[in-house]
Formats: structure tokens, C-alpha cells, sequence
């Protein structure tokens, strides 16, 4: 059987974190630099959109993530990392929603 696309969604996400978790220190673990890598590889119109190429974005993101305060983001501090950026991406989602209906509707 084959896996189905949200199987392997979470599959290629599993990678991408060891991909990058492996290029410095701790193969386990996701450095600032190595988060900062991850997001801008893998979802660079997504930091776009929202405006979170800022500098500032991920740092403050890498802070509310390291939970232990170790400098570095193991895997469950990553899931908050991926909960932040679904959160977003599903009110971007809603947002081109409302703006299609709206533009149907001559609600501009």
C-alpha cells in the first residue's frame, strides 16, 4: 500500500529536520543557523507572505520553541515550530477564502 499524501507530507517534514538537524553540532538537534536554513529552504513563500523573513521572526520563534533554554530545538520543540507555521498557514488559507467570496460577491 502506498502512502497517502498526508502520510508522506509528514515523512518529507521528519527528513527535512534531520537533513538539516545533521549539518552542525547535535544531529539531533536544529541550531538557530539550522532553523533559519530549514524555513528559508523549505517555505520561503510562506516567510514571505506573512512578512516572517524578518530577521527577528525566527529568532523570537527558535526562543518560544527551546523550551529548556539549550540553545537548541530537539524534535518535540520542533512540533511547537510546526504548529506555529499551520496556524498561519491555515489564517493565510481562510484569508484567500474570504478574499475569493468577497470578490465574487462585489463585496470590495
Amino acid at each position: 500500500m502506498t502512502d497517502t499524501p498526508v502520510e508522506e507530507s509528514l515523512f518529507q517534514i521528519i527528513h527535512s529536520y534531520h537533513q538539516y538537524a545533521a549539518r552542525e553540532g547535535d544531529v539531533e538537534t536544529l541550531s538557530l543557523e539550522e532553523l533559519k536554513a530549514l524555513l528559508r529552504d523549505n517555505v520561503p513563500r510562506f516567510m514571505e507572505s506573512l512578512g516572517r523573513e524578518k530577521p527577528y521572526f525566527i529568532t523570537e520563534l527558535f526562543r518560544a520553541a527551546d523550551k529548556d533554554k539549550d540553545n537548541q530545538i530537539c524534535f518535540d520543540e520542533f512540533l511547537y515550530v510546526l504548529g506555529q507555521l499551520l496556524r498561519d498557514y491555515h489564517l493565510q488559507y481562510h484569508r484567500q477564502l474570504c478574499a475569493h467570496y468577497c470578490a465574487q460577491h462585489s463585496l470590495y
